[in-house]
């Protein structure tokens, strides 16, 4: 019998449907399993009068075409799925019934993780309502286990990993660095032990480390220019496919102007007003940062070096998101951040970045000189605010 580990929140997810801002039946790829597409095969949706027009009845596997990751659900012109009704609804539950649903729909937004000797529940940022369950349990996050099975050396990193990333007595950035250090150091090594792992969750062992990364000099322009050009990089696919434009083109098109809108002691200044004003979610992002490592940093079959490169990938996301939140707060007027806005950027820019582990080390391979990025890179990516 496997172990179960899950986010505390997890059970008390519930889909806010017609309600959300932000559906997951619109703008990105649904997938259809082939037992769901065998299923609808010579079944209808009936014919209806929506927005004052006679529209058909709906032959389900018309809507279906193939990729090259299997089958997906063919959008419609307004890049929505062809089965949401005018409330936000499925007409596959409201007419057919849940069992109709494909097995990408029925999961999302839970992530279930499969290992060897344990099973792992998270949810997904992509969706708004985990956001918000996010927001609800500011320093509360914990994970609830059941069995108490020896863990593997890999487990242990991540445990690590999430212990540091709580840990209040560095600033988020500095947690982030530490964390990298660690793991880096520890895949230089031939052979880790669970004490190795372990020693950098002591306070004493890494405050050489923390001293020197206080002393630091960090060049906040070059941090900045950075993170904006790594926005650029991984919208621009997203903007090419005019996905989530109401989102992304505004705020693209501020990041393309900012050079010539501004000198840099104006962009400086900037920079240091946001991070302020940002400073009320600090919690949220802990958590969010949280969700992604325990959900994403460690997968069935990774080895220390997937799990090095899991990380990077969340630090990726987390300079995209920060910056993406500067744009829209730069267009919005410099003044106080709304949460919804914030809760509605994560949940973009995770369906931005909610890569298979596959596609991310080819983005990576791509982008860079090395798969695995120095640790002042990281540090660059990250800079030396609190956020």
């Amino acid at each position: 019998m496997s172990d179960n580990i899950k986010v505390n929140y997890y059970d008390t997810f519930k889909c806010i449907a017609g309600d959300c801002p932000l559906t997951c039946c619109q703008e990105w790829r649904i997938g259809v399993d082939d037992h769901t597409l065998q299923k609808w095969q010579g079944v209808n949706l009936k014919a209806n009068n929506q927005d004052g027009e006679n529209k058909l009845g709906i032959h389900l596997c018309s809507h279906v075409k193939s990729d090259e990751s299997g089958h997906v659900i063919t959008l419609n012109k307004e890049k929505k799925c062809p089965f949401l009704n005018q409330d936000k609804l499925c007409r596959l539950v409201t007419e057919l019934g849940e069992d109709y649903l494909s097995e990408t729909c029925t999961t999302f937004p839970r992530q279930i993780n499969t290992f060897e000797n344990r099973v792992e529940y998270s949810l997904d940022t992509g969706c708004p309502a985990v956001v918000d369950l996010l927001n609800q349990n500011l320093n509360a996050i914990h994970f609830v286990k059941e069995g108490a099975k020896s863990p593997d050396l890999l487990y242990n990193v991540r445990e690590m990993i999430l212990t540091l990333i709580q840990d209040e007595n560095y600033t988020l950035t500095e947690r982030m660095m530490i964390i990298f250090y660690a793991l880096l150091e520890l895949f230089e090594q031939d052979e880790i032990t669970a004490k190795q792992v372990h020693q950098y969750t002591d306070g004493g062992h890494i405050q050489p480390l923390v001293q020197a990364i206080r002393k630091m000099r960090f060049n906040r322009l070059d941090s900045f220019w950075e993170g904006n050009e790594l926005f650029l990089d991984v919208v621009h696919n997203y903007r090419k496919q005019k996905l989530y434009v109401d989102y992304l083109e505004p705020i693209s098109v501020t990041a393309e102007g900012l050079e010539t809108a501004y000198t840099e002691q104006v962009i400086l200044e900037k920079a240091k007003n946001f991070e302020r004003v940002l400073q009320p979610y600090e919690g949220l992002l802990k958590n969010y940062l949280i969700s992604e490592i325990f959900g994403n940093c460690l997968m069935p079959d990774m080895e220390l070096e997937d799990v090095v490169v899991g990380f990077q990938w969340i630090t990726l996301e987390y300079a995209v998101l920060k910056q993406a939140i500067f744009l829209k707060w730069l267009i919005n007027g410099e003044g106080e951040i709304d949460y919804t806005m914030v809760r509605n950027y994560i949940s973009v820019i995770s369906r931005v970045t909610g890569y298979e582990q596959s596609d991310i080390r080819e983005y990576l391979e791509n982008s860079f000189e090395e798969v695995i990025w120095e640790w002042g890179y990281l540090a660059l990516v990250i800079g030396n605010g609190k956020l």
